[in-house]
């Protein structure tokens, strides 16, 4: 069995439109009837939204559920943080992800305006310019200090 499954690779720049409207590439929409969800995430202190298809959202409540040596609170405490940081992205037909206005203004994203999604295998991130150039730093340096993600990677 292949580990290759629909995948999102790489940084693109993608114009955010007076609605909040995304033009999704097509090999980047989620399957058939199904919806992203928005998580407000930080990544390497960087804030950003996460579009998880409905599936990739569902194996992180399982994720949750299974977490070893926890209590019935601490799994719905964390249940109830993803909810909380979470709302529902619709995709329409043409392939638009809509981005509700007060969510994508409160991530210092300007409509209309350019944002930078990068691809992270089976979701992918949403952020400003400023900021994808920043996690990009972020990134940089994490791999030239942690010999193993180096060493893996083999990108420098």
């Amino acid at each position: 069995m292949s580990i290759f499954r629909h995948f999102r690779f790489g940084p693109l720049d993608r114009q955010l439109d007076t609605k909040g409207r995304i033009s999704l590439p097509v090999d980047w929409r989620p399957p058939a009837q199904e919806s992203f969800y928005l998580v407000k995430v930080k990544v390497f202190g960087v804030p950003g939204l996460r579009a998880l298809t409905q599936g990739a959202f569902a194996k992180k409540l399982e994720d949750i559920e299974g977490l070893p040596d926890s209590t019935p609170r601490l799994r719905d405490q964390a249940k109830n943080m993803l909810f909380g940081a979470t709302v529902e992205g619709n995709v329409s037909a043409q392939g638009k992800l809509t981005i509700p206005k007060a969510l994508a203004e409160a991530h210092g994203m300007t409509l209309p305006g350019t944002v930078t999604l990068i691809g992270r295998g089976d979701s992918f991130e949403i952020f400003t310019p400023e900021n994808a150039t920043t996690l990009e730093t972020a990134e940089a340096k994490e791999r030239e200090e942690n010999s193993m993600i180096n060493d893996v990677l083999n990108l420098s």
